[in-house]
């Protein structure tokens, strides 16, 4: 009973109130932020956060009902050593909840960022370092939510392709966070163009909304469980190397070379990602043209096309005979 007890469904109750939790503590502390800098009326935000909330809690019980009916489909089967008949769906509402939550946490982003950012105090409880560990929250939010929509076991194929897909996501959330820091000096927001500083914002929002993309992998591929197409593949990595790192690391070389500004160094992060990108990108294209070049091959003796040294050995006999 311990065994069947690991999988059951229940356990992931901690999982999905710890992201309830930090949705609304975000929420609270992007309102407190924008209430206390600019006006009253932001409170109105916190039927947003209601929102998201309320689309998470949809997600979760949608899953819950369809985990535990693969539980025990499963376990049924196993007493009777049959194939399990039924596997987890592909829970679209997965994703749709992480587009709502990211929406409404990325407008307050770019009104923080935009307009006072620098008039927040790093040596204050409610700073600098507050802010950035609230949006950052984000990443533990996307594991959290991916946790709680699959019972792949740690080591299998389905656990790994969950894995793979996002163990990056945090890292991105936390380098989005970080290219937005340069709003925290007057000085080097002032020494930026207009449109640079939107360039900024603009890239940065859009690492917190990305995430929903593997979401949105994993939702069809039920969670590892079956193949992920090569398109869907290669689009997943020109994203990062064209939306992601590509832009990220543009705006840190420009920030560094033609603002004279202090450069984090996760701007080694984003070289080392479009390098192997890039190399995976390569390598990709080269097992494509070889598999090509194989099946052309195939389908060249499928046809008959060229006799094989056997068939020509057992012709030159006939000849011979016949004459």
């Amino acid at each position: 009973m311990k065994g069947q007890r690991i999988c059951d469904p229940i356990i992931f109750l901690p999982t999905r109130i710890a992201v309830i939790v930090i949705t609304f503590f975000q929420g609270c502390m992007l309102n407190y932020f924008l209430v206390h800098y600019k006006n009253h009326n932001w409170y109105a935000w916190i039927a947003a956060d209601v929102a998201a909330v309320l689309s998470f809690m949809v997600a979760f019980f949608i899953s819950y009902r369809e985990l535990k009916l693969v539980l025990r489909a499963s376990l049924s089967a196993k007493q009777h050593h049959m194939q399990p008949s039924v596997e987890a769906g592909s829970f679209p509402l997965m994703y749709f909840s992480w587009m709502v939550y990211s929406i409404v946490l990325v407008v307050r982003v770019a009104v923080i960022y935009q307009n006072f950012a620098y008039k927040i105090k790093i040596d204050e409880f409610f700073g600098t370092n507050m802010l950035k560990f609230t949006i950052a929250l984000s990443g533990v939010v996307f594991l959290l939510l991916v946790a709680a929509h699959h019972r792949a076991r740690p080591g299998t194929t389905a656990r790994n392709q969950i894995n793979l897909l996002s163990a990056m996501v945090p890292f991105d959330v936390i380098d989005a966070v970080d290219i937005l820091s340069i709003f925290f000096d007057k000085e080097g927001k002032d020494a930026m163009e207009p449109m640079f500083q939107w360039a900024v914002i603009v890239v940065a929002c859009i690492n917190l909304i990305l995430p929903v993309v593997p979401l949105m992998m994993l939702s069809k591929s039920r969670f590892g469980m079956h193949t992920i197409t090569a398109s869907i593949n290669m689009l997943h990595r020109l994203l990062h190397v064209f939306v992601i790192n590509g832009p990220l690391l543009a705006i840190r070389i420009l920030m560094w070379h033609r603002q004279g500004q202090d450069v984090s160094p996760l701007i080694v992060k984003n070289i080392v990602m479009v390098l192997v990108v890039s190399m995976d990108l390569y390598e990709s294209r080269d097992e494509q043209e070889d598999a090509e070049e194989l099946q052309e091959e195939e389908e060249e003796k499928d046809e008959g096309t060229g006799p094989s040294p056997r068939n020509s050995d057992t012709l030159a006999v006939v000849r011979y005979n016949n004459a």
